[in-house]
């Protein structure tokens, strides 16, 4: 045990936590094979082995249609496998393993039932409306999409359905974790040292144990930083990483400047608790520097009353939310700030818990930081409701089931000839078969079972998001703005944080100079476009309250109002997507700090948050839970890996001027121009992205996620 350390104290000094703040594109020097195999570290499971232990587990969806759904209720459920034992490294392995299967299972499926073809076909558009219909409002629970899942009485549909085995796949994900995990800490004696640290992350008693932990528990560097995450810095926890989360983390999309009548209900709370220098901070800072993180209304999206409890009730124990608010002070040199956090918002200030910050600005000293537990815990819990807001609203919802509804109303109404057919389905790959795939699996039996809210109610807050989504408002030339952030204000020092904001800005550009120049080829006036039946009845279909349930996608008669919805349309398949989606690894594969729930309920009073100590911090953090651990951490791992280069925006626009070089036609040429220019923007974009990094107050995360080279051209994860 000595030996083992020895190596383990070298490791500690030599470790560089800072060496993850800088750009590493060099590759790691391949590694001798141990000589010992226990040594040998599993990076994927061989299929064919992989596949023969499902079988001798019965993991298996049945083939026999009869059978389907007679399973009892509870084996779906968290904590209920046919997996009795095994370890956390191999269960993180089995997971991928078995999702990727599951959605290469849709992937057929869809190409059998011509959905998504592989080989394509040309289809007339009347065929694609009977293949591409919206599921009858009220079938399922989720917002409009394709009605893809086949019932019985569809005996073609159900029997391929059946035979690439996803009649009962929703069952599969849940059996292949494990009711026990393999090197308990009561078992250390006969494990060494290293294997106990690597195999149990979840692992306290303190905060400071998981940290260490961190640095062994990697995943296999599959996403766009390699397997580093947030843990790895000393200061994970500080003010400044907290903040700079909602300027670059995985939802840099809802901070918001705050309304005067926040602002006061802030002030009010802080005269009430006699703190005087924080009254006068925000007397005296003017109301365009406070923004706001605002989860006030997560209890009445969710069907809750004010004052009821967000509680997940199961046997393996309660999950708890929380409605929090978070104000920060944007300073003139850029820096971000924490100053107050409402910790779970009861319908109205006084009736619930607020708690300012001892530190008002980013130059106070921090030596306290680490242990002001009482605020640590209200940082906490604004992450707990961002997870929520991020996962449920700002991805699954404002990007995957969006797109979707673009997608099946171009198939319905747009022929594979039309300018706009051509423009938007690049920008598809995958799309559909992987939002089927999620909406029966992950989602329901993994993502919803994270939360601390009942799943029938975070069904009500997907619909809600769903329904508040402003297609034409979140234009990036609308929603910065919007949000407090002036579009010729983007590059004063005040914002050179905002990363994400000066990059999609122009971002946008790039993508509605291209979609400019590509309408330009078919349409000179706007009467054109007002009188282009195939464009009006698209847009009828996105409104219709028995389709597309979207009416604030524009009725659109100008070539302006045209462009702007393409360009939107590809905005959120590639550009927002990836921002909101490449980054989760980094900042919740480390759960503690971005956990997807509490364990153990909100304070009720100040009072008794005041008087937290890191014991009642861990009480709410799943350490020491092992399900819900491994859980937290391999989401963000299945949803980050990295884009493939021939999957990303730069290689469509090199395609797309590829395919025309060498035609003569007129607009043939127009279209060469205009790919020759996006890839020319998109180059450009590549330095600039470079700079806003770079620019960030020193010691910041790299924001490079939205590298036009790491852009996916679609939503393909």
């Amino acid at each position: 045990m000595s030996h083992l350390l020895d190596k383990l104290r070298v490791f500690i000094e030599e470790l560089q936590p800072f060496a993850l703040l800088h750009d590493q594109t060099t590759p790691a020097p391949r590694q001798a094979l141990p000589s010992n195999i226990a040594k040998a570290s599993l990076k994927s499971w061989d299929k064919a082995v992989f596949a023969s232990e499902l079988i001798n587990l019965n993991i298996v969806p049945p083939l026999d249609p009869a059978k389907v759904g007679q399973k009892k209720a509870d084996e779906s459920n968290v904590g209920v496998g046919q997996v009795q034992e095994g370890t956390y490294s191999g269960t993180q392995l089995a997971l991928t393993e078995m999702y990727d299967r599951i959605e290469r299972g849709y992937i057929s499926y869809f190409d059998a039932m011509s959905i998504e073809n592989t080989i394509p076909q040309t289809t007339a558009l009347e065929e694609k409306k009977t293949i591409y219909q919206y599921q009858r409002p009220g079938k399922d629970k989720y917002p409009p999409h394709l009605d893809v899942i086949p019932t019985m009485e569809q005996t073609v549909p159900w029997k391929i359905f059946n035979a690439v085995g996803l009649s009962d796949a929703a069952s599969l994900l849940p059996r292949i974790v494990p009711d026990t995990f393999l090197g308990d800490l009561g078992s250390a004696a006969q494990s060494t040292f290293l294997d106990v640290i690597d195999g149990e992350p979840w692992r306290g008693p303190t905060i400071a144990d998981v940290e260490g932990r961190n640095h062994y528990d990697k995943q296999s560097g599959t996403d766009i930083e390699r397997g580093a995450n947030i843990g790895d810095l000393p200061d994970w926890y500080s003010d400044a990483r907290f903040a700079q989360q909602q300027f670059t983390g995985t939802n840099p999309t809802t901070i918001t400047r705050a309304h005067d009548s926040l602002i006061l209900n802030i002030k009010t709370a802080a005269n009430a608790q006699g703190l005087t220098a924080v009254l006068e901070l925000l007397t005296s800072t003017h109301p365009d520097d406070l923004y706001v993180q605002d989860c006030r209304y997560f209890r009445r999206a969710c069907g809750y009353g004010p004052n009821d409890v967000m509680i997940d009730e199961d046997k393996l124990g309660n999950r708890f939310s929380c409605a929090a608010i978070s104000l920060f002070h944007l300073n003139p040199d850029g820096q971000l700030h924490p100053l107050a956090i409402c910790t779970d918002y009861k319908g109205a200030m006084e009736k619930s818990v607020v708690i300012f910050n001892k530190r008002l600005s980013p130059s106070d000293s921090t030596a306290s930081e680490k242990e002001d537990w009482p605020w640590r815990y209200a940082k906490t819990c604004a992450q707990v409701s961002d997870w929520t807001r991020h996962e449920i609203t700002v991805h699954l919802t404002n990007t995957h089931f969006i797109e979707e509804v673009i997608i099946v109303a171009t198939h319905r109404f747009i022929s594979v000839e039309h300018p706009v057919f051509k423009l938007l389905e690049p920008h598809w790959l995958r799309t559909l078969s992987l939002n089927a795939a999620a909406r029966e699996t992950l989602v329901p039996k993994i993502i919803f079972d994270l939360i601390g809210v009942p799943n029938e109610k975070l069904y009500g807050f997907l619909k809600h998001a769903f329904q508040y989504f402003d297609f034409q408002g979140k234009y990036i030339p609308k929603d910065l703005p919007a949000r407090g952030f002036p579009l010729e204000e983007l590059d004063d020092p005040k914002f050179k944080n905002y990363a994400y904001g000066k990059n999609m800005n122009l971002m946008w550009n790039a993508i509605h100079t291209f979609v400019s120049s590509i309408i330009a080829i078919s349409y000179t006036s706007d009467s054109q476009v007002a009188t282009d039946a195939p464009i009006q009845a698209w847009c009828q279909e996105i409104r219709s309250p028995t389709a597309g349930q979207m009416p604030s996608f524009p009725t659109i008669t100008t070539i302006p109002a045209l462009i702007d919805a393409i360009t939107m349309c590809i905005h959120i398949a590639s550009p927002q997507h990836t921002a909101v989606n490449y980054l989760q690894d980094f900042y919740q594969s480390f759960v503690i700090n971005k956990p997807p729930s509490l364990l153990s309920p909100p304070p009720t009073t100040l009072s008794a948050l005041q008087s937290y100590t890191e014991h009642d911090l861990i009480k709410a953090l799943p350490i020491g839970h092992q399900r819900l651990w491994l859980l937290s951490a391999h989401v963000p791992h299945l949803l980050s890996f990295r884009v493939a280069d021939e999957n990303n925006l730069v290689n469509y626009a090199l395609s797309l001027w590829n395919l025309y070089k060498k035609k003569n036609g007129e607009g043939e040429k127009k279209v060469k121009a205009a790919a020759e220019k996006f890839y020319e923007d998109l180059r450009g974009l590549i330095g600039e992205f470079e700079k806003n990094s770079e620019r960030m107050t020193e010691g910041s995360i790299p924001y490079n996620v939205m590298d036009p080279k790491g852009t996916a051209v679609s939503i393909l994860i």
